[in-house]
C-alpha cells in the first residue's frame, strides 16, 4: 500500500512538471531571457548590443550626474504622491461601493468605463480639459494668468491619478466586500463621525487593498513612459525618459541598460516593504 501510495505521488509529481513546463518555458523566455541581456549589455565595456568587456561606469555615471539624480528623485515623488492620492480616493470610492448597493452596478461602470479608452486619447482628452480649466478660472477673474497644469509636474501627477485610480479602487473594493455593514450602522449609533468610522473601523479592513493597490499604482507610476512624456512636454525629467532617450536618439544601449537596472532596483524594496506588509494580518499580527 505504501509503495503504490509513493508511485502514485511520484506519477502526480512528473505530470504537474508537464503541466506547468510550457508556463515555465514562457516565463524563462520572455521575462528571464530578456533580464539577463539587460544586465549584461549595462555592464558591456561598450554602448553596442551584446558587446564585450566589464565596466561599473554606466552604474558611477549615474550616480554622479545630478541630472540622473534629478530623474531619479522626480520619478520617485511621483510615483509616491500618486499612491497617496489613489489611496485616499480609493477608499473613498470603495467604500461608496460597498455601503451603497442600489448604486453599485452604476458606480462601478463609471469607475470601469475609462479603461477602454486608448490611454493616449485619455491624456489628449485631459489636456484639453486642463486647458478649459485654465480658460474658465481666467474668464472668472479668479486667476491672473495660466496655471500651467498642462506640460508639469502636477500635470503628471493629475494623469498618473486618472490613470491608475480604477485600479486602486477595485483592489480596496475587493477587500471592503467583506466589511459586515452592521459594524458601520453600530459605529454610528455609538456617535462615531464619518471620519472615525473610516479610521478605526473601515481602515483595517482596508489594509490588504490599499497595499496591493499601493504597489500596483507605484511601480505603474514609476515605470511609465508616455504619460511623463505628454505631460511633462519635457520639462520634467524621469528615469524611464532617460532610457527611452538614451536608446531612442543616442544608441546608448549599456547606458539605457543600466538605468533600467538602477530602476528596477529601486522599485524593488518599496515593493517588497508593501508586500510584506501586506502580508501580515489586519490585527497587525505577523
Amino acid at each position: 500500500m505504501t509503495v503504490a501510495t509513493a508511485a502514485r505521488g511520484e506519477e502526480r509529481a512528473r505530470t504537474g512538471w508537464l503541466l506547468s513546463a510550457p508556463l515555465l518555458l514562457f516565463t524563462a523566455f520572455m521575462f528571464l531571457y530578456p533580464a539577463i541581456s539587460v544586465i549584461r549589455t549595462s555592464v558591456a565595456g561598450r554602448e553596442e548590443v551584446n558587446a564585450g568587456g566589464f565596466t561599473l561606469s554606466h552604474y558611477t555615471d549615474f550616480f554622479t550626474d545630478e541630472l540622473y539624480l534629478k530623474a531619479l528623485s522626480n520619478t520617485l515623488l511621483i510615483a509616491v504622491l500618486t499612491v497617496l492620492i489613489t489611496g485616499v480616493l480609493g477608499l473613498v470610492y470603495a467604500y461608496q461601493l460597498t455601503m451603497r448597493p442600489g448604486l453599485r452596478q452604476l458606480q462601478l461602470a463609471l469607475l470601469l468605463t475609462p479603461l477602454l479608452v486608448n490611454g493616449v486619447v485619455r491624456i489628449f482628452g485631459l489636456q484639453l480639459g486642463l486647458i478649459s480649466v485654465n480658460d474658465l478660472l481666467m474668464w472668472a477673474n479668479l486667476v491672473d494668468s495660466p496655471l500651467g497644469l498642462n506640460y508639469s509636474f502636477t500635470g503628471i501627477v493629475i494623469a498618473l491619478v486618472m490613470f491608475q485610480f480604477p485600479f486602486m479602487a477595485m483592489a480596496v473594493y475587493a477587500s471592503l466586500s467583506r466589511l459586515d455593514t452592521t459594524l458601520v450602522e453600530a459605529a454610528q449609533t455609538l456617535g462615531a463621525g464619518r471620519m472615525s468610522v473610516l479610521a478605526r473601523v473601515v481602515f483595517p479592513l482596508a489594509v490588504p487593498g490599499l497595499v496591493a493597490g499601493g504597489v500596483l499604482t507605484f511601480a505603474a507610476a514609476a515605470g511609465t513612459f508616455i504619460v511623463p512624456a505628454m505631460m511633462g512636454g519635457g520639462r520634467v525629467n524621469t528615469v524611464p525618459q532617460m532610457i527611452y532617450t538614451s536608446v531612442s536618439q543616442s544608441q546608448l544601449w549599456a547606458t539605457a541598460s543600466a538605468f533600467a537596472v538602477i530602476l528596477v532596483v529601486v522599485l524593488v524594496v518599496p515593493i517588497m516593504v508593501g508586500t510584506h506588509f501586506g502580508n501580515r494580518d489586519t490585527a497587525g499580527v505577523r
